[in-house]
């Protein structure tokens, strides 16, 4: 969409990057202000808000009160842009510094002004130009609430000053006038027009360059001024208020000097003759475009802001200073499961939190009551009941005079992170726990191989074999994005580096196709129980067996791990990770259950639970 000014020229689009570019690209760190990611929080705030913004806007930073500024501003500067970014304003604005030093100089000091229709007699075009602006000073505080910085919105008024001053000659110059004059200054409006009794006609129209001039009467008037479509809507409008002879008011879209559409404010007053009788209307119009162009923009831009709130993920909350819930956005409402916000509305926020979670959130409150920001992390239930953990931040609301008077409240849902996190420790744990089994495993492998060996050469090569096997099972075990496999093979693979001897470790069942989890979990499974054979069963002498079995009945599977022939089986004193991992993590991988039994005559090992793949002939 393209802006226009008072004179219906063009001043700039809606969406430009150009600043943002210039301050992506310019060397801070050669600047008072230093490089831009170590600004502080509020100046970084600030500018990225001016940024956004589509009004002209600037920040004078520090003691040097070194001059920011945004795209709508750049034609403010003039031939200075885009050299004065950067600079301290003295050197920005040598002819004015004399005027605004000391106003700069008392915001600072934290006062603020506003001024309306101020002249000012600027060269930056390097000539003197009069012009009059509209500008508001107001401090910028960091977190302790001293002046860091001044912001400064303003905007061009010359093109207003000048019509205020044009119209008020003309409405001098009415003053003077008899009868039409007078209605003509009741009309009080910038363009003039005057029609018939009946409104058919029109007579002459001084379009002060927003809508076409009329010298010679026409009655083809709403051909020229008016768009088909609205003519129906305007000519009933003016039926109703001659029908009535009394004077009246209408807004409506105009064919614009341009060709262009606008609107316009028009009042029209009848003028009678000495009898009473309408002999003509009298009016005034004033070109209302730009009002309308800044209403749409603003529906529109709040059509923007309830759709960004729609569709963010974050709950954002608006709470009072007592933590009543005054606000909640409607993706937040979605991601918190509220189906009506009624429900939750005025509720008091930091008993949504639980345990450690409530205690921060009052926390957060206290801080933001004080003006200062904050974060924290904790678990709250959603309006369902299923429970969630968030990432909040927690931020004031300041007020005109700088104190606290809301406070906004923005929760991520991070419970897939948190879980992650979790699960990563839980890994962390294990694989620090099979290191420690892999190193007993490669030293009992080593060991046995050994001990069968006739020669040295003989040993060194099945040893090297074995321990390529255990690296092929590691594959299995730590790979878990494949998406089925085998039974036979995870069992062959998972056993391999612990067959010493091809009479001492056997396995049967039918053909059946593992899901990726159950494959790994079998895998972990029959990798413990060898370990522990190795390390302290049957396969730690040289007469023990173990026998694995699997089979499915009635739709449920069933595997079993019996060892014979090792060294008498003594229960343990307490249950490593190990058997946590094969009874408990295992067994859900398979939805069922796993138990170990430690007979005296051999470890025996049980997993039912239900078939994930297909089954088919052993």
């Amino acid at each position: 969409m393209t802006l226009y000014d008072a004179r219906g020229a063009e001043v700039g689009s809606t969406v430009s990057m150009h600043m943002a570019d210039l301050f992506r690209r310019h060397d801070w760190a050669s600047t008072p202000l230093g490089k831009r990611e170590a600004w502080p929080s509020v100046l970084r705030t600030t500018v990225d808000m001016m940024l956004a913004s589509l009004h002209p806007m600037c920040v004078l930073w520090g003691p040097r009160r070194i001059f920011l500024y945004n795209d709508s501003y750049a034609d403010v500067l003039g031939a200075r842009h885009p050299s004065a970014l950067g600079l301290p304003t003295e050197d920005v604005w040598p002819e004015l510094w004399d005027e605004l030093a000391p106003l700069i100089d008392r915001t600072f000091r934290g006062e603020s002004f506003a001024f309306r229709d101020q002249p000012l007699v600027m060269t930056r075009n390097g000539f003197e130009e009069q012009v009059w602006y509209d500008f508001a000073y107001s401090p910028l505080r960091d977190e302790r609430g001293g002046v860091v910085g001044l912001l400064n919105v303003t905007s061009d008024c010359t093109a207003r000053v000048i019509a205020q001053r044009e119209r008020d000659t003309a409405t001098e110059r009415l003053r003077a006038s008899e009868g039409r004059l007078a209605a003509l200054v009741e009309a009080s409006s910038d363009s003039l027009y005057s029609m018939s009794p009946d409104w058919r006609e029109v007579r002459a129209v001084q379009g002060r360059g927003f809508i076409p001039d009329t010298d010679a009467p026409s009655v083809r008037w709403m051909d020229e001024y008016l768009f088909p479509e609205d003519q129906a809507e305007v000519r009933e409008t003016i039926q109703q208020a001659v029908a009535r002879t009394e004077p009246f008011e209408m807004e409506h879209r105009v064919r614009l000097a341009d060709g262009s559409a606008g609107w316009i404010f028009s009042r029209a007053v009848p003028v009678r003759d000495e009898e009473g009788r309408i002999a003509e209307w009298f009016g005034m119009a004033a070109d209302v475009t730009e009002r309308h162009r800044a209403v749409e923009q603003l529906r529109e831009s709040e059509a923007f802001m309830r759709g960004v709130l729609a569709s963010s993920n974050d709950c954002i909350k608006v709470l009072d200073l007592d933590a009543k819930v005054a606000f909640m956005s409607e993706g937040g409402q979605k991601v918190m499961e509220v189906s009506d916000f009624n429900a939750v509305a005025g509720c008091p926020w930091p008993d949504f939190w639980q345990g450690e979670g409530n205690v921060a959130a009052r926390e957060a409150i206290a801080s933001a009551r004080g003006g200062v920001a904050s974060c924290f992390q904790g678990y709250a239930d959603t309006m369902k009941g299923n429970r969630r953990y968030w990432d909040v931040q927690v931020s004031p609301i300041m007020g005109t005079d700088g104190k606290p008077e809301r406070i906004l409240s923005i929760s991520r849902d991070i419970t897939d992170l948190k879980a992650a996190e979790e699960a990563r420790a839980v890994l962390v744990q294990e694989l620090a726990h099979r290191m420690k089994n892999s190193l007993a495993m490669v030293q009992a492998i080593v060991t046995q191989t050994l001990r069968q060996a006739r020669t040295m050469e003989e040993g060194r090569m099945a040893v090297g074999q074995r321990l390529s096997a255990l690296g092929r099972a590691q594959d299995i075990l730590t790979r878990s994005n494949f998406t089925e496999a085998d039974i036979n093979e995870v069992v062959a693979a998972a056993i391999e580096p612990h067959r010493v001897a091809e009479d001492r470790i056997s396995w049967s069942g039918p053909h059946l196709i593992l899901t990726s989890q159950q494959a790994l979990g079998l895998s972990l499974a029959v990798h413990e129980l060898a370990t522990n054979a190795a390390k302290y069963g049957a396969l730690s002498n040289e007469a023990g067996r173990v026998t694995m079995a699997w089979r499915v009945e009635a739709g449920m599977f069933a595997f079993d791990w019996v060892e014979a022939g090792g060294p008498p089986v003594v229960p343990p004193g307490s249950r490593g990770f190990g058997s946590k991992l094969i009874e408990r993590i295992v067994a859900a991988y398979f939805e069922g259950e796993a138990r170990l039994d430690f007979d005296p005559s051999g470890l025996r090992f049980k997993l039912t639970g239900v078939p994930g793949g297909t089954v088919g002939e052993a």
